[in-house]
């Protein structure tokens, strides 16, 4: 998978994480009634957040995170900051010498990535999710698929992808399976207005899948979209705090998703490609987005 496709599924995992721990919320806090209200406002959460092409791949020799995220969710102002980090970013990796930061993956996994980020940007982020793109497309299955204007015909075929593609998506309003999603996202030619035209259609796959989770019905397939959470992910956040943050989020749109990427420059060291940060306007960027 490309590294702009990589970076917007891992966006719509975020939301799809803060979506479904909310829908957790609502039957918690039935049962719970004495921990307080749904609503917890001003209840915060940062974390990291890890795509990988599979939760196995960890275990393999050329394990990497190939999308790397932090994400600040404000219980105040109910919007989500989420800064990119290049995977080739030059870091120093405790233990290790300085070297691109989704090393730290491989030499030791969430755990190691959560220490190089803090150490790279001066944050204190307690918590990491890591999750299988896979994810998005099994929940796309068990919500009963997603509706899209699809504004062209969409065909397209590529055998050595990673995974392999194959798209054929007829134009006009079309409810996706899992499968049929991905294709969607991933198509790129044809668009009237080049990667503008191919960023409103994933902005349009977001606002309807948002839309579909939060339908009342979506409540009763609440077991299993929890369980398909738990199948592709794994994470260190206390869950009763992961669903009263969400629970607080539970009317996030698209519009409350600010994203943007850590400033630096691309540059080439010893006939390698590094993304060389720059640290003063990171520190800029973090507090303007509430990270500090």
């Amino acid at each position: 998978m490309k590294t702009f496709f990589k970076a917007f599924i891992t966006t719509i995992i975020v939301v799809l994480v803060l979506a479904l721990a909310g829908v957790a919320g609502y039957f918690y806090f039935i049962g719970n009634e004495d921990d307080g209200k749904l609503d917890q406002d001003g209840e915060d959460l940062q974390f990291l957040m890890l795509g990988v092409d599979s939760l196995d791949s960890k275990k393999a020799d050329n394990a990497r995170s190939d999308t790397i995220m932090v994400v600040n969710v404000d219980g105040k102002s109910k919007k989500v900051n989420i800064i990119s980090i290049p995977r080739d970013t030059y870091t120093k990796i405790n233990g290790y010498k300085k070297t691109k930061i989704n090393h730290s993956f491989k030499y030791g996994g969430s755990e190691l990535t959560l220490d190089t980020v803090n150490n790279l940007l001066g944050t204190d982020i307690k918590y990491y999710v890591t999750v299988d793109y896979r994810f998005v497309e099994d929940v796309v299955d068990k919500i009963g698929g997603v509706t899209v204007d699809v504004p062209m015909d969409m065909k397209y075929e590529d055998p050595t992808a990673d995974p392999p593609l194959k798209i054929d998506i007829r134009e006009g309003t079309q409810t996706l399976n899992g499968y049929d999603a991905i294709g969607f996202l991933r198509f790129r030619k044809g668009y009237k207005d080049a990667d503008l035209g191919r960023v409103k259609a994933q902005q349009q796959f977001m606002a309807s899948l948002l839309s579909k989770i939060k339908e009342p019905k979506t409540l009763l397939k609440a077991p299993f979209l929890i369980g398909s959470y738990v199948n592709y992910s794994e994470n260190n956040i206390p869950v009763k705090k992961l669903i009263k943050v969400a629970a607080n989020m539970r009317s996030i749109g698209t519009e409350d998703i600010t994203t943007n990427t850590l400033p630096g420059t691309p540059k080439y060291m010893g006939g390698v490609s590094y993304f060389v940060p720059n640290e003063n306007k990171i520190q800029v960027m973090l507090v303007e987005y509430n990270f500090k």
